[in-house]
């Protein structure tokens, strides 16, 4: 199943605001059971454990600081206050310096497979909404992916624009024409594919002329795809 998420009418109802809100809520808990496990082991031959809960502590708090970007972003749009801020830039640095960035770097670089432009890879973006277009897309796949399965994240530069594919198989099985199973889990296409952090991810998508789009393979495998113009209709 393949779709083109809409970016209208994504504030309609209060169903991004309360995601996110229990978004926090989880960070928050694993946040308290990382300190936790760090305090029971205090004094204890635990070698490796209490770094091991460090680094989950790290990557909670920064997951913690985009949702709560997140949060800023729609209150500004419902207040009428949010200005995009675009300038001409050149993605393949601005990317290279992102995914080198602290905290990120350990985060994503991982994950992340950067192409080489085969031209000018100049757009007329805002840096901070991209930022977290790819930190949104990012965190999601990775809450969707396999326990074992790092999702994928690919910077590409085409003729005309630039192109981020995500790729992830998913953690539980989805609706498929071929299986059916009662005893099974099964979490339909249209959930999968409306939820609505899908819409404020398309929205930050067309704030820059572009387009996001999601491939749901029967069973587990998911890409999505985001392409963004280098010029903007309009812009010279």
């Amino acid at each position: 199943m393949k779709t083109s998420v809409t970016a209208l009418n994504f504030l309609d109802n209060d169903r991004l605001a309360d995601d996110i809100f229990h978004e926090l809520k989880s960070i928050i808990s694993s946040i308290l059971s990382s300190v936790e496990l760090i305090a029971l082991y205090d004094g204890k031959a635990v070698a490796g454990k209490i770094t091991r809960q460090a680094e989950a502590i790290k990557s909670q708090v920064i997951e913690l600081d985009f949702q709560l970007q997140n949060v800023r972003i729609i209150q500004q749009i419902l207040s009428k206050s949010f200005t995009l801020n675009r300038k001409m830039t050149n993605v393949h640095f601005f990317l290279t310096q992102f995914i080198r960035e602290e905290p990120y770097t350990k985060l994503l670089s991982p994950a992340v497979e950067l192409h080489t432009g085969k031209g000018a890879t100049d757009a007329f973006i805002d840096e901070f909404v991209i930022k977290q277009l790819i930190l949104n897309l990012f965190f999601w796949m990775n809450r969707h992916s396999s326990t074992y399965q790092l999702p994928r994240l690919v910077f590409s530069f085409e003729d005309g624009y630039f192109e981020i594919r995500g790729h992830f198989f998913a953690n539980y099985i989805f609706s498929s024409p071929f299986k059916s199973s009662a005893n099974e889990h099964r979490v339909t296409d249209s959930e999968l594919l409306n939820q609505p952090i899908c819409y404020l991810m398309s929205y930050m998508a067309a704030l820059h002329d572009g387009n996001f789009e999601i491939s749901a393979a029967p069973e587990k495998n998911v890409v999505v795809m985001v392409r963004i113009p280098y010029k903007s209709a309009g812009v010279r």
